[in-house]
């Protein structure tokens, strides 16, 4: 998958002309990368149109003008777009009540040694989490993460219709099958 690049992102006021259109599609786009699993963990596959979207939006809500603040931005999203062979995610750990995120961010510490995707009950591919964002203490409730395929399981995940997203932490066990429509997605994500 290509990496954003400087003329993928529409100057400002070409963008505010065009936002409810740019951002409906962009919608479209994440929520059939969005997987649910368990009551509080949400998985965003990201791909370069998320991104896009991404960077310009940080764009329009910071207010960042000059070429090399519009590139730190892309520089700084392009970390999420897919490389060969990948996928890529943020997960979202959702807890409405402060107090109870407080005390389950505690209980997940850990849970980056216990995200995986199954392929065709075959291939188990552990996620690979940002270790900018681990603290001994606790976790933070948004983690981007990665999952490195390799040739063998992209493959086996283009020719399967059974891929599932596992998590084994003792505070957190859960299994979510990917529905059609996001195994689609995904696979759309793995061939580009």
């Amino acid at each position: 998958m290509n990496k954003i690049s400087r003329n993928d992102i529409v100057p400002m006021a070409d963008y505010e002309r065009i936002r409810e259109e740019f951002r409906a599609r962009a919608m479209r786009v994440k929520d059939s990368r969005r997987i649910a699993v368990g009551p509080y963990l949400t998985f965003l596959f990201e791909n370069r149109d998320t991104m896009i979207y991404q960077v310009q939006e940080m764009i329009r809500a910071e207010g960042i003008r000059g070429d090399a603040a519009v590139q730190h931005e892309i520089d700084t999203y392009n970390e999420l777009v897919p490389g060969e062979f990948e996928l890529r995610a943020t997960l979202l750990i959702e807890f409405d009540n402060p107090v109870v995120r407080a005390v389950k961010l505690q209980e997940l510490v850990g849970l980056e040694k216990h995200v995986s995707l199954v392929i065709d009950r075959d291939f188990v591919v552990s996620a690979v989490f940002d270790e900018k964002q681990m603290d001994p203490n606790k976790l933070s409730s948004v983690q981007y993460i990665y999952f490195p395929l390799g040739q063998k399981a992209t493959e086996a995940f283009l020719s399967t219709s059974h891929v599932e997203i596992v998590t084994s932490h003792p505070a957190c066990s859960y299994r979510q099958s990917l529905g059609p429509e996001q195994l689609a997605a995904l696979k759309e994500d793995l061939r580009a």
